[in-house]
């Protein structure tokens, strides 16, 4: 368009309103694709643009861009004159981040064209990117802490707190459909003895090692954890009294058969009880403390059931 043409009272108008929004705007003719106008802040930050296409001059490249919308809005523009394409672009030509609102509309001279409003949201978007990141580093963090909360520092195993969470559990499931389930409490052998003998690091060494052992012994469905101290302590879920001795007796030969650092071999002892119809959590575990007092008074290395 002709700067005579600019002048005309019509595109005045246009221009004047365009170059009142602090925003860069241009306008294209829609068949053609040239860039018939540019408000004052468009123009500030783009090269002479003396007879090129609006991706020459906005995109700097060398054919339509591969998101341009003309053929949407003129398909639109049928439906709801008033429809207005809002999206948001990354212009590779400058490496910024706009949100776009695109409209076609009857330019003075006749013309079909389309102006689109660039607004500038780089620095907001460099804002949500590091919001995003704080959230997801938030919800790293809090799954750590729940995690923390639930796990023995030492072994890794779930702590008494998770113990605790899961035997309510069990319990309420044995309650409401009439199954069975066993508990296991352990003990290892003479463990003052090895924390005064040779030192409590080396007694962290042991528990350590006694839990990676009975991690690897027990069924997939049963539930491991530190009790307290020394102790470990076993809930199998749907286990009755003869399946949880086998359970427990291959816990015991698999600690007594290996030799650990330094204190050499280890022995635990054992005690089993399992669920009874009416039973408190608090009568299991005396149950199996029990028949754990008992084992460990018959000599210890041994499972004994209640």
């Amino acid at each position: 368009m002709t700067d005579r043409e600019l002048h005309t009272p019509e595109a005045k108008l246009f221009v004047g309103l365009f170059d009142a929004i602090p925003f860069g705007i241009y306008v294209v003719d829609i068949e053609t694709l040239d860039l018939i106008y540019t408000n004052g802040l468009l123009k500030e930050n783009l090269p002479s643009h003396s007879s090129k296409k609006c991706y020459e001059a906005i995109y700097n490249l060398s054919s339509p861009c591969s998101h341009c919308n003309i053929k949407k809005l003129k398909q639109k523009k049928t439906e709801s004159p008033q429809y207005i394409d809002v999206y948001q672009h990354f212009n590779e030509c400058n490496d910024r981040w706009y949100q776009m609102q695109d409209k076609s509309l009857t330019w003075p001279d006749g013309r079909e064209a389309k102006y689109s409003i660039a607004v500038d949201i780089t620095d907001m978007k460099e804002v949500q990117n590091r919001l995003a990141e704080a959230h997801a580093e938030l919800a790293i963090n809090n799954r750590k802490l729940a995690e923390a909360a639930i796990t023995d520092m030492l072994t890794q195993l779930n702590n008494r707190l998770k113990l605790e969470i899961e035997f309510e559990r069990e319990m309420e499931r044995c309650e409401r459909y009439n199954i069975s389930m066993s508990i296991i409490l352990i003990d290892l052998d003479n463990f003052k003895a090895v924390n005064d003998n040779f030192g409590h690091p080396v007694g962290d060494v042991v528990l350590i090692e006694s839990a990676k052992r009975f991690k690897k012994s027990i069924r997939g469905n049963d539930i491991l954890g530190r009790w307290g101290g020394e102790e470990f302590m076993v809930i199998c879920p749907e286990t009755n009294l003869e399946a949880g001795l086998l359970v427990a007796e291959k816990l015991r030969s698999t600690l007594a058969d290996s030799d650990f650092p330094v204190v050499g071999p280890v022995t635990g002892s054992f005690g089993l009880a399992h669920f009874q119809k009416g039973d408190t959590i608090k009568e299991l575990i005396s149950r199996s403390d029990q028949a754990l007092y008992t084992a460990k008074s018959d000599g210890r290395n041994c499972v004994r059931k209640l």
